[in-house]
């Protein structure tokens, strides 16, 4: 989910919320959702960078927007959402990870906060399989078993980074 590359970039039809009938009426769009039981700051951030984005998806605690700079931004959209990327901003620019076989790789993040809602910034990431990784690297370090999912993939510069390791 989160930092995972398109082949194309084309703009898509991204709707917050939906009612049923934009769901019916546009059945190709993305739909991401915010809780119902958040302030107007946190959906005034999933429009902001709605508008901006080319391509987005939604997790089950947040909802990620990729931008046309080779970023996405990843918005919590509940509770969960502010501890993973409260975690995510917090830990992706170790400088024990950088190089290290035994560490998660992160790639390049930056967290902001926008009226105490904390946002991470994230640099593109092309997601990976296994076998994809032992051919490209000759074998697959430790740390990527460690990371849910296996969401694992190259980011601009050929590093093998993590992209999505929260903590929920």
């Amino acid at each position: 989910m989160a930092g995972t590359a398109q082949a194309a970039v084309t703009k898509q039809s991204i709707i917050i919320n939906p009612t049923d009938e934009q769901a019916l009426a546009d059945p190709y769009g993305t739909f991401v959702y915010v809780d119902e039981d958040v302030d107007g700051i946190l959906l005034g951030l999933h429009e902001r960078f709605a508008r901006r984005a080319v391509a987005a998806w939604a997790g089950r605690t947040r909802n990620v927007f990729q931008l046309r700079d080779g970023y996405v931004v990843k918005l919590p959209k509940n509770f969960l959402g502010f501890r993973e990327n409260d975690w995510e901003g917090s830990v992706s620019n170790a400088p024990e990870s950088i190089g290290s076989e035994w560490h998660i790789q992160y790639p390049r993040t930056r967290m902001a906060v926008f009226d105490e809602v904390p946002v991470v910034f994230m640099e593109l990431v092309k997601p990976l399989s296994s076998q994809e990784i032992v051919s490209r690297f000759g074998h697959e370090p430790d740390w990527v078993m460690s990371v849910d999912g296996g969401q694992v993939g190259v980011n601009r510069a050929g590093r093998l980074v993590a992209y999505d390791y929260g903590v929920c």
